[in-house]
């Protein structure tokens, strides 16, 4: 049986350190200098980014998820890739229904590409789990990584068509910031288009 997680079911308990871009870059695009306008071009790339992320249904750099189902499964498929890792499966008992265990490793094996987990059924019998929505918790690390050869680049694996999303969304934003502006914010198709090849149905 293949249990399919949905975002949902999902907790960000670590968030993400960087954005797809800098601020750096954005100003250059934005052609801004000086300090003014840093806080909110700022929020406006992270903005672009949970867009984006909730647009194409993937994560773009890393950060920890935990996802709560309600039981065991063969195959799960996990959302928002790309998969980095699982840190830990974890269930409750029945007769512990209030503490958590810690799956051994052997029980499963994560598909990285395919973002999937599945479990090893010729390994030992599969623990008995309570009754409850969270029954078991999985830990696992998604979004592209970072680059840690020298300076650590968070955004080095961000595929470049969506950085230029991000830094057109961010432009559209900076330059429709003033609600009384008498320019009409309209769809981007440029953005749509590069977001095209990355959306996850």
């Amino acid at each position: 049986m293949t249990y399919i997680i949905s975002t949902r079911q999902l907790t960000e308990t670590v968030a993400p350190v960087a954005d797809p871009i800098t601020l750096a870059e954005a100003k250059t695009h934005l052609r801004v200098d000086g300090t003014d306008s840093d806080t909110l071009i700022t929020a406006q790339i992270t903005a672009a980014r949970q867009y984006i992320e909730k647009t194409i249904q993937r994560s773009m750099v890393q950060r920890t998820y935990r996802a709560d189902v309600e039981g065991f499964a063969y195959r799960y498929r996990l959302p928002l890739p790309p998969l980095a890792s699982i840190s830990s499966i974890k269930y409750y008992t029945p007769d512990s229904p209030q503490v958590l265990t810690t799956l051994d490793a052997n029980f499963y094996r994560a598909d990285l590409g395919r973002s999937e987990i599945y479990m090893d059924a010729s390994s030992a019998s599969i623990p008995s789990i309570a009754s409850r929505h969270d029954a078991v918790q999985i830990t696992l690390v998604a979004g592209h990584a970072p680059d840690t050869s020298s300076t650590i680049d968070h955004a080095a694996n961000v595929p470049e068509a969506i950085k230029a999303a991000t830094k057109l969304l961010v432009a559209d934003m900076y330059e429709n910031r003033e609600t009384s502006t008498p320019l009409k914010i309209t769809q981007l198709p440029t953005v749509d288009r590069l977001l095209a090849a990355y959306r996850e149905y």
